[in-house]
């Protein structure tokens, strides 16, 4: 019988200040150009930087001004006209109304039609589990 030993290495611990003085220029650059794309593609690099170990996350974060840290995370949320469709699909279901949900529905259609949301964007604002249950809902007023 074999007996495999796994040993594992500790957390990285490569702190670099030049990474995070980089970051934390990033972070400007994207509040900068008040582009949500962009927010993303730095935030997605800040996360690399984090599990890697080459940056803390609460030092950079210490290091933006609340003004910075309120841009930056407003970028990262989803657009309000998503945040709009989320609270409108929440309420439906708590109406129960499978009237206001399929009306709820053909504006959501269109608005995703015309490019001013995203599917992808709803259903993370959502869930899986609401937006299903909110399809269910939809589907009872085709079934009558």
């Amino acid at each position: 019988m074999n007996n495999l030993v796994v040993v594992r290495s500790p957390a990285p611990t490569k702190l670099d200040p030049a990474t995070h003085a980089e970051c934390l220029e990033f972070v400007r650059v994207a509040i900068a150009s008040n582009d949500q794309q962009t927010a993303h593609h730095i935030a997605a690099v800040l996360k690399d930087c984090y599990q890697n170990g080459y940056l803390d996350r609460a030092a950079l974060w210490g290091d933006l001004t609340p003004t910075e840290q309120q841009q930056f995370q407003e970028l990262l949320a989803p657009p309000s006209i998503t945040r709009e469709f989320a609270r409108r699909i929440r309420e439906a279901l708590g109406y129960n109304s499978p009237a206001v949900a399929t009306a709820i529905k053909r504006d959501l259609e269109r608005a995703i039609d015309a490019g001013n949301v995203a599917a992808a964007d709803v259903l993370a604002v959502v869930g899986a589990v609401e937006l299903a249950e909110f399809d269910r809902l939809v589907g009872q007023t085709r079934d009558r």
